[in-house]
């Protein structure tokens, strides 16, 4: 799956107010596309992945370890391994993200 088109891919619900849609993965890492309604809340968990993002569109609060950064359009930012995050959508958001090594659970 060298080149895809993110409209041949399906659109996720992850929980309330959050959706996902993974765009390709290869071999160390995914990459997906994240949309968050307002009010949005992905809750305090951590993972494996080192996880790095960048805002197209809105702002959110993003919570890496106990410094919480508010993000808005042209942000990028990287959550290290094992580290607890948590973010809050204070508008619509629009963003793109990757996880390494490649997330298992998220390649649909």
């Amino acid at each position: 799956m060298p080149i895809v088109s993110n409209a041949d891919r399906p659109l996720a619900d992850m929980m309330p107010g959050v959706r996902r849609r993974t765009l390709l993965w290869g071999e160390t890492m995914l990459f997906a596309e994240i949309h968050l309604e307002e009010g949005g809340v992905v809750p305090l968990h951590d993972h494996v992945y080192e996880q790095i993002g960048y805002c197209i569109e809105g702002t959110f609060d993003l919570k890496i370890g106990d410094v919480v950064h508010t993000i808005e359009p042209g942000n990028c930012w990287c959550v290290p391994s094992g580290v607890p995050h948590e973010a809050t959508a204070t508008s619509r958001c629009f963003l793109i993200e990757a996880w390494s090594p490649a997330r298992d659970d998220y390649k649909d």
